[in-house]
């Protein structure tokens, strides 16, 4: 007598069936890790909302109560504000992704370079409020600081990618031009002397067209 096989009966595998047939069920999402992503991604909104509000140091109870969750569950999440601050101003990488992989239109590396200011006018003022927290924070967090020196590095070698190698190889030249062009510049023009985004383009422009005229 054949042994009883407990269990549902199997029915029987075609041959040259697919492999998701062979394979077991997949395992169902957990749950609780859903919940877990969406609470740390509202947590994160709610700081990046409050920072770009003007409140460059919120607290953790201001950051809980935008969330809508109790104070413990942000720390739940996050072991410090230093941390929390760490995760908005990393995420500045992939905001600034368009301006990095964008392909620069011109038929000259002046006009390639014109390109690339007005695309950074515009993602500079998305991201000032950010970079300024950072500002504010970069002293307690190693994070933040090497984020920032990231973020400085890849606008530099945008600039080496454009600019011809007479401006690269004088020194003084391209240290003033990537002045120019940089998020300090752009955050003193709107920020501190209250000029609007065109005004404050027309200077840039001004500033690094000044510049480029005086290559021999």
């Amino acid at each position: 007598m054949k042994p009883r096989v407990s269990g549902r009966t199997e029915e029987p595998i075609a041959a040259g069936a697919p492999l998701s047939v062979l394979a077991d069920d997949p395992p169902k999402p957990d749950g609780r890790v859903n919940r877990s992503t969406l609470t740390r991604k509202k947590i994160v909104a709610a700081l990046t909302e409050l920072v770009n509000e003007g409140f460059l140091s919120p607290t953790a109870e201001q950051v809980s109560q935008r969330a809508e969750i109790g104070l413990r569950t942000v720390f739940r999440h996050f072991d410090d504000m230093n941390s929390l601050y760490s995760e908005i101003i990393g995420d500045l990488k992939t905001q600034a992704e368009p301006v990095l992989n964008v392909r620069l239109v011109g038929n000259s590396w002046q006009e390639r370079l014109m390109h690339t200011i007005d695309l950074r006018a515009q993602f500079f003022d998305q991201i000032a409020a950010i970079y300024l927290s950072a500002q504010v924070h970069r002293h307690n967090s190693s994070l933040i600081t090497e984020n920032l020196a990231r973020d400085v590095a890849q606008m530099r070698e945008i600039n080496r990618r454009i600019l011809p190698a007479v401006v690269q190889n004088n020194s003084v030249l391209f240290e003033a031009l990537d002045l120019l062009m940089s998020l300090d510049a752009w955050v003193r023009l709107r920020r501190d002397q209250q000029l609007s985004a065109d005004q404050a383009l027309s200077v840039v422009r001004l500033g690094v067209t000044a510049l480029i005229a005086t290559i021999e």
